[in-house]
């Protein structure tokens, strides 16, 4: 896969703190930026799905369960 350059500005205190902490954390600041992007995208795009089938349950007149309810269901499995 062929990689590309992003270039964007922070302000210099903001550097070194993401640079400690991607220190802190064994990874380089390229990847603890690109996991940040791309985790906001995957909860945006989890709660558009989540907002979308509680619409769906609610049109449908679904009714739910507990989660002990869903426990001893799941245990009968």
């Amino acid at each position: 896969m062929s990689q590309t350059t992003v270039t964007f500005r922070i302000p210099g205190d903001e550097k070194e703190l993401v640079s400690e902490y991607a220190k802190a954390h064994n990874s380089s600041i390229s990847e603890l930026y690109r996991n940040a992007v791309l985790e906001k995208i995957e909860n945006e795009i989890d709660l558009k799905t989540l907002k979308a089938e509680m619409k769906l349950s609610k049109e449908n007149k679904e009714v739910g369960i507990s989660q002990s309810e869903m426990e001893q269901l799941l245990s009968e499995v």
